[in-house]
């Protein structure tokens, strides 16, 4: 397999949008009464708002022609402070491989781009809440558990 990576383009939205159900439903199933039409055309919606939005950036690996893994980043911009007057980080969220091209290192690559674009702007960090299996990925590609962070769930999923 020879992927090329790049940022998505407005093509790229449906296939995208069926990665996001399928990351979705693979491990916890389909909710009841979700209909996946209807969540496919408002998750395309939202992805065609963010394709055109600066704040997002949307990461597709291709692989002849077909949309084989993808990983999307919101900038986040923090709060001005002496020395920094613009700084921002990076959430890294909806990170996909095609179950068939796991285990073949296009996810550590595809991470590896996200991850140079992003230094590339001067994002202060990365983060990512990452599945159970997705841990070691992430700890490969220098991603580490902080325990710093706290979080207060507002609405449970």
């Amino acid at each position: 397999m020879t992927a090329v990576f790049r940022l998505a383009q407005e093509a790229d939205l449906p296939a995208l949008a069926a990665n996001r159900w399928r990351l979705r439903t693979e491990e916890e199933g389909v909710p009841a009464g979700v209909d996946q039409a209807a969540f496919l055309r408002h998750c395309e919606a939202f992805l065609r708002a963010a394709l055109h939005d600066a704040r997002w950036a949307l990461w597709v690996a291709e692989d002849e022609g077909r949309i084989v893994a993808n990983a999307f980043v919101q900038v986040v911009a923090k709060v001005p402070r002496p020395g920094r007057f613009d700084d921002a980080i990076g959430y890294l969220t909806n990170v996909y491989v095609e179950p068939e091209e796991r285990g073949r290192g296009l996810g550590a690559l595809l991470l590896r781009r996200v991850t140079a674009w992003a230094r590339d702007r001067d994002l202060e960090l990365l983060v990512v809440w990452p599945s159970e299996r997705s841990r070691t990925l992430y700890g490969r590609e220098g991603f580490r558990a902080e325990s710093e962070i706290m979080e207060q769930v507002l609405r449970p999923e």
